[in-house]
């Protein structure tokens, strides 16, 4: 029942994903459909064989590339003109894309924790509870401009630590 429900969870977060990049390979929508769901059942066949400690995204992204390179080899109909080598670097800049997002999270998150907590509080009102700056600023004190300020101000230092993280540079040290 646990292998399940691990099994449900990650198809569901990342359906989408897997879903934009058939999508991306097949303009078909029917045969998208298809495919995923001839992909959702491998992986559910294949998921005791899934090593987690590799992303569920790029290895059920893997089987669609092969369930469409196979589609496409077994019947000359399937409606793909891509070539084996385009899915295949179609297929690497969405884990390019995946690697760069789980990056970017990880240094948001590093970022954060090196803020003061005033600031922390700040964010949560705004994107945590989705306040506006009205709201904000009768909540903490602040005037209006004073608050959008404040939030800018974070916003820019969080983005220079990301980018500092990451190694993008234009960011101020």
């Amino acid at each position: 029942m646990a292998e399940q429900s691990e099994f449900l969870r990650l198809l569901l977060k990342h359906e989408a994903d897997v879903k934009a990049f058939i999508g991306s390979v097949v303009r078909d929508l029917h045969v998208r459909d298809d495919v995923f769901q001839d992909v959702a059942l491998s992986l559910w066949e294949q998921f005791a064989a899934y090593d987690r400690r590799r992303s569920f995204g790029a290895w059920a992204r893997g089987i669609a590339a092969n369930k469409i390179l196979q589609r496409r080899h077994q019947d000359s109909r399937f409606p793909v003109v891509l070539s084996d080598q385009t899915i295949a670097a179609v297929l690497k800049a969405f884990d390019r894309t995946e690697e760069d997002s789980v990056d970017q999270a990880q240094a948001l998150e590093d970022c954060l924790k090196g803020i003061p907590q005033r600031s922390r509080d700040l964010l949560a009102l705004r994107y945590g509870q989705g306040l506006r700056g009205q709201e904000i600023a009768s909540r903490t004190g602040l005037s209006v401009d004073a608050a959008y300020q404040a939030l800018s101000r974070i916003r820019s230092a969080l983005e220079d630590c990301i980018r500092r993280r990451l190694g993008l540079g234009g960011g101020s040290a």
